[in-house]
């Protein structure tokens, strides 16, 4: 399979992966849904809301905020494009050989911020990449799976990126230019 293939089969199923997204998870999670509101009824809404979601009534408040995958020591600008590259299941060398290959198409280039979804504990290597690493461990134990839940949470949390599979750092320059041209 071609990369742009293997792109657009992966987007596909990250796409199902973000369409339902775990309510409690996203509420537990949420940096500002304990900002108190200001006037008293926006506080009784709060509250009102927040009884009819835990009887299931209604959904649960979820803030809308921008997520800025850019690191602190990143420039920060508006029209930065979130890359996530997808290396779920892959071997450390492939990983790495990958990674070098998209370190050099995204050198120069302050549009686009890479954030690296993967299994593979390697931070050492990562950390000299610079990039936003979400780490997805798949740990044993009785219950739900939380790599599949991170997974979905990822999914769900990245769907305004740009998703290419590991295989994209492989690519050859048009194909790399397709693939940032496919979202």
């Amino acid at each position: 399979m071609n990369v742009i293939a293997e792109a657009k089969a992966l987007r596909r199923e990250v796409k199902a992966l973000a369409t339902k997204p775990e309510l409690d998870l996203l509420v537990r999670y949420d940096l500002l849904g304990k900002k108190p509101p200001f006037s008293w009824q926006d506080r009784v809404w709060q509250r009102i809301r927040h009884l009819l979601a835990s009887a299931s009534l209604m959904s649960p408040h979820v803030t809308q905020y921008p997520w800025l995958p850019t690191l602190k020591h990143r420039p920060v600008s508006a029209d930065v494009k979130t890359v996530m590259i997808w290396a779920l299941g892959a071997d450390r060398h492939q990983l790495r050989a990958a990674c070098e290959g998209l370190s050099k198409k995204l050198q120069g280039g302050d549009d686009l911020a890479p954030v690296l979804v993967t299994d593979i504990a390697d931070f050492a290597f990562y950390s000299r990449l610079g990039w936003l690493v979400e780490y997805v461990p798949s740990l044993s134990g009785e219950g739900p799976s939380l790599q599949q839940r991170k997974q979905a949470y990822l999914a769900w949390r990245y769907r305004d990126a740009i998703v290419l599979p590991l295989s994209a750092g492989l690519a050859s320059d048009a194909q790399w230019h397709a693939l940032l041209k496919l979202s």
